[in-house]
């Protein structure tokens, strides 16, 4: 009978370490293999649903050549010529329209202005009349920055809603309306020079896209 009570204590201290085991479990939890799949899955949402747009490399190239800018003309600043920019171009389409070119001739290259100025002779020599009424701009940007060792050029693109129209000596409508907007997209190009003391920058190029 003494020898009995060992395998009575060993099984009492089983039953009590049984009961611990479960009681952990309750408290603690247990790893089936599905949780860690199920925080994977959490993160994975949170991920997506907060997933921020980067930059195209265009833009990212765009950005890199204007900070090279920046280094080699400490006064450069990017919003300061966009602003110029914008100004510049509706001078130029007033100056255009109305036919008088000598408030841009000092700040567009030569064959540029060539260009404008053999418009108007055309167009003067015809009668006909053209209208552009610059509702808004709706973009301003630098798409594109070149920097040789002489010359910096930016490419501006500029989405701007117009009133278009050409009509000849009778008033009559040759191309265009006068009455309904259109988007037009034009192209131009901006150069200046790197040891030129003028801070000014030359219209050097157009394109109408």
């Amino acid at each position: 009978m003494q020898n009995s009570f060992p395998f009575i204590d060993i099984l009492i201290f089983g039953v009590i370490a049984i009961f611990l085991i479960f009681r952990l479990k309750n408290i603690l939890g247990t790893k089936t293999g599905f949780e860690e799949t199920n925080v994977n899955e959490k993160n994975k949402d949170k991920q997506f649903t907060n997933v921020v747009p980067l930059k195209s490399n265009k833009d990212n190239v765009v950005d890199l050549e204007l900070n090279k800018i920046s280094n080699i003309d400490p006064n450069f600043d990017v919003n300061d010529f966009l602003s110029g920019s914008k100004n510049f171009f509706e001078m130029v389409l007033e100056s255009f329209v109305s036919g008088n070119l000598e408030n841009i001739k000092n700040f567009t290259k030569p064959s540029v202005f060539k260009s404008f100025k053999s418009a108007i002779d055309d167009r003067n020599k015809e009668q006909e009349t053209l209208v552009i009424d610059l509702k808004s701009i709706k973009e301003n940007k630098i798409t594109k920055a070149t920097i040789t060792k002489t010359s910096i050029k930016l490419s501006v693109t500029f989405e701007t809603f117009q009133l278009r129209a050409l009509m000849d000596k009778n008033d009559q409508i040759i191309d265009g309306d006068p009455e309904n907007e259109i988007l037009v997209k034009d192209e131009w190009v901006f150069e200046k020079k790197i040891n030129d003391n003028n801070p000014n920058w030359t219209l050097v190029e157009t394109r109408s896209n």
